[in-house]
Formats: C-alpha cells, sequence, structure tokens
C-alpha cells in the first residue's frame, strides 16, 4: 500500500516548486548544493498542463519521470507503469483541480446528477488506486487548491482543498490522507517572500501523524516531507 500526501494551497504559493527545495528551504542548483527531490526517483504526473516552475529539463517525458494528461484512463495508467518501475520512489499528481475543471467543462452540456456523480467518483478511485496500485515503498503527493468554507456549526472559515459537487463535499478527499499540508507565502518586500507548509490545522485541514513534525510551520521543501515520511513508517 501507497501512502498519500496531500498538499494544498491557493496558486502561487509554491506547491509544485518544493519539488527543488532542499530540505533547509533553500534552493541551490549546483552539482554539490541540490539536495531537492531526485529526478531519477520521483515522477511527476503534470494534470494542469503547463510548463513547470523548474530549470532545464530535470523532469522531461524524454526522462521517462514525467507526463502531462487530462485523461483519467492515462492517470491509471501512469501510476500502474509507476508501480513496476522499482527505481521510482515518489510520484506527484499536480494538480487535481485542473482535472475536475476539465472534467466538469467536457461535461457542460449535461450537467446532471451522474456528471457530479462521476466527478467524485473519479477523484475516490483515485485516492484508492494510489493506496492500492503504489507499491508499499512509494509515496503519491497530491497537489491541490483551495478554497475557504464556513462550518455552519461554529461560523468559522477553513481553508480546504477545493471540489465541486455534493459528493465530494460530504466525502471530502481529505479524509482519505493521513497527511495534508497547507501551503502559504508570506510577501516580503521587493518579492523576498517566505514559502512554507503548515503541518497541523490552523483554520485548515492541516494534519499530520503526532511526532512527524516538531513544527507546525516547515520549509516547502518536499524533499523535507519526503524523508519526515519515510522515517515516520520505517519506508526505505
Amino acid at each position: 500500500m501507497g501512502k498519500i500526501v496531500g498538499i494544498f494551497g491557493e496558486s502561487g504559493v509554491g506547491k509544485t516548486t518544493s519539488t527543488i527545495v532542499n530540505p533547509d528551504g533553500s534552493v541551490d542548483f549546483s552539482k554539490e548544493g541540490y539536495k531537492g527531490m531526485n529526478p531519477k526517483s520521483h515522477f511527476i504526473l503534470n494534470l494542469d498542463m503547463k510548463a513547470l516552475p523548474i530549470p532545464g529539463t530535470m523532469w522531461h517525458q524524454s526522462n521517462k519521470n514525467y507526463a502531462e494528461t487530462s485523461d483519467f484512463n492515462m492517470i491509471r495508467n501512469t501510476l500502474k507503469w509507476v508501480a513496476k518501475q522499482e527505481h521510482i520512489k515518489s510520484i506527484s499528481i499536480d494538480t487535481v483541480n485542473v482535472y475536475l475543471a476539465i472534467k466538469e467543462l467536457n461535461d457542460r452540456k449535461m450537467k446532471t446528477f451522474d456528471t457530479w456523480r462521476d466527478i467524485a467518483n473519479d477523484i475516490i478511485e483515485l485516492n484508492n488506486m494510489c493506496n492500492t496500485i503504489l507499491r508499499d515503498d512509494q509515496i503519491a503527493y497530491i497537489f491541490g487548491h483551495t478554497t475557504l468554507e464556513t462550518n455552519n456549526n461554529t461560523g468559522e472559515d477553513i481553508e480546504r482543498m477545493s471540489v465541486v459537487g455534493k459528493k465530494l463535499k460530504k466525502n471530502p478527499p481529505e479524509s482519505f490522507y493521513p497527511i495534508v499540508l497547507i501551503a502559504r507565502v508570506e510577501w516580503g518586500e521587493d518579492g523576498e517572500n517566505e514559502y512554507y507548509f503548515e503541518t497541523k490545522a490552523n483554520h485548515s485541514t492541516a494534519k499530520t501523524p503526532i511526532g512527524m513534525f516538531d513544527s507546525f510551520k516547515i520549509p516547502n521543501s518536499l524533499k523535507l516531507v519526503d524523508n519526515q515520511v519515510r522515517a515516520y513508517y520505517n519506508i526505505q
């Protein structure tokens, strides 16, 4: 069974870029200084189908560590292929909301209960596939956008993964993930911004197992997260 980590946040808060950030929060592309995710063992499935904010060809189809699609069958087949590659230890699915939006757009003329049910079933199936198709030593990072939703009981706004349809609101994707990180940015002068992940709920759906992270706020480094998840679950 693979592990799932949800990483959610608004556009532009460093979700995709976290792939190349070192565990200490720095970015260094020199041979000696780069300690981000390893292109040889990390696969990116780009559902946004837009250029990655990553220089060069670290992740490229020719390297067999990258694919882009909005077709669910290809998503399924890619996961099956990744599961058979012993050298691949993790996969990013970035972002699931674009898949939702494209499917909603393509089915806009139908707009029936079946449309919303199919969208919800695809997301639930994606979660199940990550759990069942991927190997025990593989981690799936599911990236998504967030929205503010008012809690009817408390009246407080909660930041959570943005979804469409009542079924996903009643059965939010976060309930399938043991780990959810919220990506944030603190704006600085002249673009000197601080990008980070929140590890626990703070008017959000963030959650991590007890003892996995010592700090509430950590650098937005996917490699740091990967190291901690593997150490916690004793994954090689």
